[in-house]
């Protein structure tokens, strides 16, 4: 190799290696959204790698429960009947805390104070940055990865078919855990006389249990189907040690 860092295993394998020019990703800043308004706001220009969760007092997330995020099928936050946080019958009200994820070298990074930081070949202005240790309080962590699927549940409106992640942390430090929402869909098609029909390829947070729920189902009236998608689910930790994950704002 060239000029850089070169990481390997214990078995040989390269771990991390500066001379591939990749960038790890950054978590941009937090911003906030309620239900039925554009994905993730209005005018946005920025990349279509969208991170969110729920709020902390969001209903359904502490104490009693789950609350479900998404996007709407029409591009908006999605509801959809006890759907969204605080929603109230999935006429909106619902609140969630949503960042942007980006490559460090995209993201106009200032490197201060201790830690390493790794440029590729072409200089060192902050989009040839590789890797910067002094911004790894808000790098996003990827933990859990997989297919929309509904390999588990008792297809009930409590119990749905889904994937399930243990959140391996307790207290407010759950607040680091969120789900790419953008490969999510929720869909609501009127049917009439209790035979409505919802599509749920979302997340379901609860907070009070610790997990999170990569759900893939559609319900008719009391009937539930367990969905198989390709679209696949991602779960990010996001360490950035300030008030809106460490303590759970």
């Amino acid at each position: 190799m060239g000029y850089g860092i070169k990481v390997i295993n214990s078995s040989g394998r390269t771990q991390f290696n500066t001379d591939e020019g990749y960038s790890l990703l950054y978590a941009g800043p937090a911003g906030s959204a309620v239900s039925n308004t554009d994905f993730p706001q209005t005018s946005w220009t920025g990349t279509n790698f969208i991170l969110a969760r729920p709020f902390s007092t969001a209903q359904g997330s502490q104490g009693s429960g789950w609350a479900r995020i998404g996007r709407d099928y029409n591009g908006a936050w999605g509801t959809g009947l006890n759907a969204f946080p605080n929603a109230n019958n999935g006429n909106g009200g619902g609140s969630v805390v949503w960042r942007e994820l980006k490559a460090q070298s995209d993201s106009s990074l200032t490197p201060s104070g201790y830690g390493l930081v790794a440029y590729d070949g072409g200089g060192t202005a902050s989009s040839n940055i590789v890797f910067s240790a002094s911004d790894l309080d808000v790098t996003a962590e990827l933990v859990a990865t997989g297919t929309f699927t509904g390999t588990s549940g008792s297809g009930t409106n409590a119990d749905p078919y889904y994937t399930e992640y243990t959140i391996p942390v307790t207290g407010s430090a759950r607040g680091q855990y969120y789900g790419l929402v953008t490969n999510c869909m929720q869909q609501y098609i009127s049917g009439g006389m209790g035979n409505n029909t919802r599509i749920h390829i979302d997340y379901e947070f609860n907070y009070t249990a610790g997990t999170i729920r990569a759900l893939c189902f559609q319900s008719t009236g009391s009937t539930f189907l367990a969905l198989t998608k390709t679209l696949p689910y991602a779960i990010f930790r996001v360490r950035n040690g300030g008030t809106t994950d460490s303590t759970f704002s």
